[in-house]
């Protein structure tokens, strides 16, 4: 059998006690991780569900303005046409029920556009504190 005999001393040797009795290990920190991860990963999901509002925002807008398109063309054809009262007041309201539903889509998508800005600067700000730390 070949054996080595290795000398140790100093510090070394007082390095190598702690390490064995699991004292150098007791001292370490804990290994959570920083609580700011769990907030980017939450501004994350935010931000992809206002992607997906923004998206549904712009489907609502577009099916509006070819509602709002198709009913004027009605208006225009029923004027045309000469037709009654009647017919000419149901498209006007047609025409301004479109308009504010428009409307309210255009409002939607503006709110949602600042949240997601809003959720952008956040995760932004969570990912430079987390960096810091």
């Amino acid at each position: 059998m070949n054996r080595q005999i290795v000398t140790v001393g100093g510090a070394a040797l007082l390095g190598l006690t702690l390490l064995g009795s699991g004292i150098g290990q007791a001292q370490q920190t804990t290994t959570t991780p920083p609580p700011a991860q769990g907030d980017v990963r939450q501004d994350n999901k935010d931000i992809r569900q206002d992607r997906k509002d923004l998206r549904q925002d712009r489907r609502e807008t577009r099916e509006d303005r070819q509602d709002l398109r198709k009913d004027r063309r009605e208006l225009r054809e029923d004027r045309r046409e000469g037709a009654g009262k009647g017919e000419l007041a149901k498209d006007r309201a047609d025409v301004r029920h479109d308009e504010k539903d428009l409307k309210h889509d255009r409002q939607a998508r503006r709110e949602d556009r600042k949240d997601l800005h809003q959720d952008r600067k956040e995760r932004r700000e969570d990912r430079r504190e987390n960096h810091g730390k």
